[in-house]
């Protein structure tokens, strides 16, 4: 809870002390007196954003400075020490200081045990400390999302589990089909790829190209077209060799029979003679080899043909493709490779589905859970509230909770949440922003909060109410003040109100005055004991506090307000 406020040149307060206790605190004061700058120094120690323009005029700086006390084992003890700051821990309490310098010029500043630390810790500690309702949060009431909470929170730690749960199913899902669609974008790409792999395979296969074959069908082309000549010119060379008494091999023979008749007379001849005989052995080798050319040599042009067909075949291929052989074949080595892994893709894709199909059966099934568990809880909440709201002088009011299945599932369950309210014996239950007044809100949202709190809150918690008693009088306002009193007993719970009715029944009450000094500011927001009490109260009343029907009226009013 919050145990005290130090608050220095906020709005038209120049420094105050404010402290507040346990139970139900009421802050009164005059209009104007400054009670809406001591929420909102409250609000500064929660994160809020403040205009530099609520800095007193002429100072430097604002600056509110808060005690909060809170349990032992309060999980914003460790968000104070994650945070670099300091708790003072006593048996089974603890105590945290937060501070929130607003310049007038100039950057927020905001300390928490000491450490400077950023607002979001401040909105991050205010969430396990204080709850604000105003008129704002009445509006926010009607927002579906608020809505939700209200009744997961009324719900409790069942609920809660299985939120918790869900949103674990829920985010397996999520990341399950955001990797499979994202493998799915790939195996469709590759699908296009398989298409033109498979055309690609056929039109090779069809061709079934050889490395090397197109320079081997080169040259049997360049033979079979020049066939004629070819045939002449091995003609002619073996006679040329051959010829009797004019070829090479005869005038070879004869050289070396004429050079070893001499041979014995000059002996080095005999080498040239062995020179002359191996030449013409070669020369004779030759010929045979023509002689086999010549035989062998056939201008078939059925043959020449087949092999023009096969050129213009590979050409095709080649023009087709954009490759060469060498290029195509290489590629159609791995073709069947690359076949097999797409096929691998595929199968991979279709376990990915399963994974995916099996997170959302997870879904439903917690989602399902969830769902029965939100509409036993809405049945039981809008009997509390119902009866809640007849101690709020709404007696013929139905509140009602609706939980039906939403049109897709979303991170928060399979659900649509709606409270709906029947102001009156006879009205059609509607949405609770179509059909509640203003003073209809304040008192569904008080009643909430009490139902709420019953066995869900922590006396280390503090509820801030701002005028939530606005157009409401009479009965209505006494049976506001015993439900915040109500409320009180298991939290704090601070109420800023106009009504008289209402902080009669305070543990605490304070008010704001305006005492003014040299400079001009307020500076104090006092705790009444019970005389001023009772004059605060006939002030209320009739404006004014010296009046003695008002007095004795307040006396009557404090001596009758009591929770029972």
């Amino acid at each position: 809870m919050i145990e005290e406020l130090r608050i220095k040149d906020l709005g038209v307060i120049e420094h105050a002390h404010v402290q507040f206790g346990p139970g139900l605190n009421a802050l009164t004061g005059e209009t104007g007196a400054g009670k809406t700058m001591a929420l909102t120094s409250l609000m500064m120690l929660m994160g809020a954003k403040i205009d530099s323009a609520k800095v007193r005029a002429g100072a430097q700086a604002a600056v509110v400075d808060g005690t909060f006390v809170v349990d032992a084992h309060s999980p914003a003890i460790d968000i104070v020490r994650n945070a670099g700051g300091d708790v003072d821990i006593d048996d089974d309490q603890a105590v945290i200081y937060v501070s929130r310098h607003v310049p007038a010029s100039g950057r927020t500043r905001a300390y928490v045990g000491g450490q400077a630390v950023p607002l979001a810790i401040l909105k991050q500690l205010s969430e396990h400390l204080v709850t604000v309702h105003g008129q704002k949060d009445q509006l926010r009431l009607t927002a579906p999302q608020a809505q939700r909470k209200v009744l997961d929170t009324y719900g409790g730690t069942s609920v809660g589990k299985t939120l918790e749960k869900y949103r674990d199913a829920w985010e397996t899902y999520q990341t399950t089909q955001r990797e499979r669609d994202e493998f799915a974008a790939k195996v469709a790409q590759a699908g296009t790829e398989k298409l033109a792999l498979q055309a690609f395979i056929k039109r090779v296969d069809a061709v079934r190209p050889v490395l090397g074959e197109e320079e081997e069908l080169k040259k049997r082309a360049m033979v079979l077209e020049n066939v004629e000549d070819v045939r002449n010119a091995l003609t002619n060379a073996a006679v040329a060799l051959d010829a009797e008494e004019t070829g090479a091999l005869y005038n070879l023979d004869r050289a070396a029979h004429e050079l070893a008749k001499i041979s014995t007379t000059d002996p080095s001849l005999a080498e040239l003679v062995t020179v002359l005989r191996e030449v013409s052995s070669r020369a004779s080798d030759v010929s045979n080899e023509l002689g086999v050319k010549r035989a062998t040599l056939d201008a078939d042009p059925e043959q020449l043909n087949a092999i023009h067909e096969r050129r213009a075949e590979l050409r095709s291929l080649q023009r087709d493709l954009g490759m060469d052989i060498a290029d195509i074949i290489e590629r159609r080595e791995t073709a069947d490779e690359r076949l097999a892994a797409i096929a691998d893709s595929q199968a991979n894709l279709e376990k990915m589905t399963q994974a995916v199909n099996k997170a959302w059966d997870e879904v439903e099934r917690i989602g399902t859970k969830l769902s029965e568990q939100r509409a036993a809880s809405a049945k039981k909440l809008g009997i509390s509230v119902t009866r809640e709201l007849a101690q709020l002088a709404m007696k013929d009011a139905t509140f009602s909770v609706s939980v039906t299945r939403a049109n897709e599932a979303r991170s928060h369950g399979l659900d649509d949440i709606e409270c709906q309210l029947a102001p009156h014996r006879g009205s059609k239950l509607l949405p609770l922003g179509n059909t509640a007044s203003g003073g209809e809100m304040s008192r569904v949202m008080l009643a909430l909060e009490v139902v709420l709190a019953d066995g869900n809150s922590t006396a280390e918690h503090t509820f801030i109410f701002d005028e939530v008693d606005a157009g409401i009088g009479g009965k209505t306002a006494l049976s506001i003040g015993e439900r915040l009193a109500l409320l009180g007993r298991g939290c704090q719970v601070i109420a800023v109100t106009h009504l008289a009715q209402v902080a009669a029944y305070a543990s605490r009450h304070l008010t704001v005055e305006k005492n003014l000094t040299a400079s001009g500011g307020l500076t104090n927001v006092k705790v009444l004991d019970a005389d001023e009490r009772v004059a605060e109260l006939a002030r209320m009343l009739s404006g004014h506090e010296e009046s003695e029907a008002a007095l004795t009226h307040a006396a009557e009013l404090l001596s009758t307000a009591h929770v029972s």
